[in-house]
């Protein structure tokens, strides 16, 4: 950076080397833009007042910080000052969990989505999969049963003993067998309630419903990066043949609660539920696994085949993806 685009009060002068002043930028950028004409100078005062402010430092021309994520919601704050927590709060969903300690209300700001809710009903009507019981819905926010437990990401190593975790598993295994013995209908691929099947890579790309598994595929390769040849290899590896079962979508440890002596006692966030091909629930956890938990190591026990081909073209779609 040249001298002419020093970005402190006093360009070009040798700075004080009292903390206070040794970075304090400019009151307003805009009345620097004509000497900075491609925003160089901006996005590094951008950048020190970030790191000001994560040293706990003024930086004078900083905005307020914004309001938390949990209080965005008018429920959410009506719950939060009546004495409820929040026990869960990532980009732009949260969980908050009720006074009196025997609900919670998930809130998300993309919105629920219709097919998490019926899946959960569905699914506690029709198996003995533990789920939380839902009390309540609304376009972004979603009330349900409170049950104590670990994620057995937390409790895999810390709480749950040797015959603990043999008794998860055991039970993981009757759950998948239970849900893979529910068929869609006709062969459809979509989420719950014949809606479009989401595919979620990184972010949520929606397609269909699709009358079959060869449909689906096409979508699966159909936002791949580079060359066609490269898709075109990609597709010839897809089976078409694969059964079309019920399918929770996101099977990691974070969505199973454990506690000792128990075992499971909740699957939990069925956002991505519907009916896809029988290898999605097993090959979508490791994408990515944790090795740190040994949960992830067991799922090979749990699913009553393997699918080693399915997983190899997973990863590539993974890699090859737009999204």
């Amino acid at each position: 950076m040249s001298s002419s685009k020093y970005p402190f009060e006093g360009e070009g002068k040798s700075q004080p080397s009292s903390p206070a002043a040794e970075v304090t930028p400019p009151a307003n950028d805009a009345e620097h833009s004509d000497r900075d004409p491609d925003g160089s100078v901006r996005r590094l005062r951008r950048r020190i007042r970030e790191k000001l402010r994560a040293q706990g430092r003024p930086a004078p021309d900083s905005p307020p910080p914004p309001p938390t994520l949990a209080y965005s919601h008018p429920l959410a704050r009506e719950l939060l000052d009546a004495g409820g927590e929040v026990i869960y709060e990532k980009i732009s969903c949260w969980i908050v969990k009720h006074a009196c300690g025997t609900r919670v209300t998930k809130f998300h700001l993309r919105g629920i989505r219709p097919a998490e809710v019926e899946a959960m009903r569905f699914v506690s009507e029709h198996t003995t999969i533990p789920v939380p019981r839902v009390y309540d819905v609304g376009e972004q926010h979603l009330t349900m049963e409170f049950i104590e437990g670990e994620t057995l990401k937390e409790a895999w190593e810390n709480t749950l003993s040797v015959e603990d975790r043999a008794l998860v598993v055991r039970q993981l295994r009757d759950y998948v067998n239970q849900l893979r013995a529910i068929k869609s209908p006709d062969g459809v691929i979509c989420s719950f309630g014949g809606r479009p099947a989401v595919d979620s890579r990184f972010f949520y790309l929606e397609g269909g419903p699709f009358a079959d598994e060869a449909a689906y595929n096409d979508f699966l390769v159909s936002d791949l990066v580079g060359h066609s040849s490269v898709r075109d290899m990609i597709r010839s590896q897809m089976r078409e043949d694969h059964e079309i079962v019920l399918t929770h979508g996101d099977l990691h440890a974070i969505n199973i609660l454990a506690r000792p002596g128990v075992g499971v006692v909740a699957i939990i966030d069925w956002e991505l539920a519907g009916f896809y091909p029988e290898y999605l629930d097993l090959v979508r956890p490791f994408r990515p696994a944790d090795w740190t938990c040994g949960y992830y190591k067991e799922l090979l026990n749990i699913f009553p085949q393997r699918y080693d081909a399915e997983w190899v073209v997973e990863m590539v779609l993974h890699q090859w993806s737009h999204h």
